[in-house]
């Protein structure tokens, strides 16, 4: 077992990447502790996870609040005295209806004229809000439980942290503005406290997933689904437990000569 003996954080794995990285992990027997806002969704996931007869531990937490996040990790310092493995994997998405309006017709206009003078019109009709929620939680909540791992970690001299962003935050998603920004900040931050800590034996890398056939992606319509899987060169969606063998080796001893790197299975969408 890869991972046996560690304590590993999974932030937002009450369901989808999230999920099947914690049950990756648990059956490379890590202790677990299973982050989600739905209590329900923690819950579905602790049963999952005893299935392999390790410790875990299930946190309601909002990580774009960071006293929320100091009060999470107080409950898992309580419970376990420690953490080796932050998985920075919590997020959320906008259902813009106004897009995909203008993506169909957008579609539509390209395969009757070859053409289009239509712009989906995201970035000058978003809201302040949906901007605000999108940066909290990509952005501040992998800055809010990074830091509060730091504290443990770099104490220790150990650490390992995987910051899950994206193929947009690499290429830009189109309609996806701020998504985008979130997942680009993210990807320079890992970078950032990669060369920061790994002197003191803290592994910091990411994860850039190409469009994963998860709940997130019911807010897309046929016509941007059709246009995903035309740029997507393997045909299909990937899966999220495709994902998840690639955080457990990020967290093992395999990955010891990989320091902020930013690793993208995203079907040959970019290369």
């Amino acid at each position: 077992m890869k991972l046996k003996g560690k304590v590993a954080l999974i932030t937002g794995s009450g369901s989808g990447i999230g999920l099947e990285i914690a049950v990756a992990m648990a059956r490379e027997g890590a202790t677990i502790i299973i982050n989600d806002i739905s209590e329900a969704n923690i819950s579905a996931a602790i049963e999952r996870v005893r299935e392999f007869d390790v410790p875990y531990l299930g946190v309601l937490c909002n990580v774009s609040s960071s006293q929320a996040v100091k009060e999470m990790f107080k409950s898992i310092m309580n419970k376990f005295n420690t953490l080796d493995i932050l998985v920075n994997n919590a997020g959320i998405t906008i259902n813009d209806e106004k897009v995909n309006e203008n993506y169909k017709k957008l579609a539509e206009q390209l395969l009757t004229t070859g053409k289009t003078n239509i712009s989906l019109g995201a970035t000058r009709n978003l809201t302040d809000v949906d901007w605000d929620n999108m940066l909290k939680v990509h952005l501040y909540g992998t800055f809010h439980c990074t830091r509060e791992a730091l504290n443990i970690m770099e104490d220790k001299g150990y650490g390992k942290i995987i910051n899950i962003a994206s193929v947009c935050g690499i290429a830009g998603g189109v309609g996806a503005p701020a998504y985008s920004a979130a997942k680009g900040g993210i990807i320079a931050f890992t970078k950032a406290v990669a060369a920061e800590v790994i002197r003191v034996g803290v592994y910091v890398n990411a994860i850039a997933p190409g469009y994963i056939d998860t709940p997130f992606l019911n807010t897309m319509s046929p016509e941007s689904m059709a246009s995903v899987l035309l740029a997507t060169p393997l045909g299909r969606l990937g899966k999220a437990s495709e994902i998840a063998p690639l955080a457990v080796f990020l967290a093992s001893e395999d990955s010891s000569y990989i320091v902020g790197q930013v690793i993208s299975p995203n079907g040959g969408m970019v290369l």
